[in-house]
């Protein structure tokens, strides 16, 4: 409707990559404003679609601590450590988690979730007739892991997939805190065979080139890594379509 200029639609696209709630609601990123404060919400949106809480999870953190834990050690992710943040800000409170295995379902129930929550109270107050839909997040990597690092091992894969199940349960309940003008979407089950590794891939694995100007610098994997192809964006359009149909 956008792309065909239909006089019934007004279109605003203003996600922006590595966001986390706190980027919505009050400390905008690269120079912008929080997005709640851009303008574009008003009593005649009828229609907002977000995918927020898997960089608030520290999802990106994790994997990385998957993928980078060497070959010969005798520890996996799940006993790796980060720093300590503030949910609300992203700021560094001192100290260190603990072990990931223990910290992160706690994590997620009770610094993500209201986190999210919060986000979309913030989006209806701006939009108070629109339907808010809060998009899910897909299983990264299928169970053949092949394609990426050896040091991925088969227990930090099932750790990681159930893992992003909790986040999946806790953003549904982020969703049903809220109110009934908020809907939960689940593209896991558009993506199944489909992740990195899958076929036909539809998730970037680890991306080295083909860098835009905006992007990491080497040695860092590229921003693309671990986000859907353009395919993958079809897969995450048909679960929206499903769950406004109702499905």
């Amino acid at each position: 409707m956008a792309d065909n200029l239909d006089p019934e639609m007004e279109y605003h696209f203003i996600a922006c990559s590595g966001a986390r709630t706190y980027n919505i609601l009050a400390k905008g990123q690269s120079s912008e404003v929080a997005q709640v404060e851009a303008g574009y919400l008003d009593q005649n949106t009828s229609l907002v679609t977000l995918s927020i809480g898997g960089n608030d999870a520290r999802f990106s953190e994790i994997i990385t601590k998957c993928i980078d834990v060497p070959i010969l050690s005798l520890t996996t992710c799940r006993y790796a450590e980060l720093d300590n943040v503030d949910p609300a800000t992203g700021n560094k409170t001192g100290g260190t988690t603990g072990l990931l295995r223990d910290w992160a379902p706690k994590w997620l129930h009770d610094s993500v979730r209201p986190q999210i929550s919060k986000t979309l109270n913030a989006i209806h107050a701006k939009a108070p007739n629109a339907k808010v839909v809060l998009m899910g997040y897909p299983h990264l990597v299928e169970k053949d892991h092949s394609c990426l690092p050896n040091a991925y091992e088969d227990g930090e894969y099932n750790w990681v997939r159930l893992l992003a199940d909790t986040l999946a349960t806790e953003m549904k309940g982020a969703a049903q805190d809220s109110g009934s003008w908020a809907v939960f979407s689940d593209p896991r089950s558009n993506f199944d065979t489909k992740a990195i590794c899958g076929s036909p891939e539809s998730i970037h694995g680890i991306v080295m080139t083909g860098r835009e100007r905006a992007d990491n610098d080497l040695p860092v994997p590229s921003m693309q890594s671990f986000h859907p192809k353009p395919s993958g964006a079809r897969l995450y359009a048909d679960a929206l379509e499903q769950t406004l149909q109702g499905k």
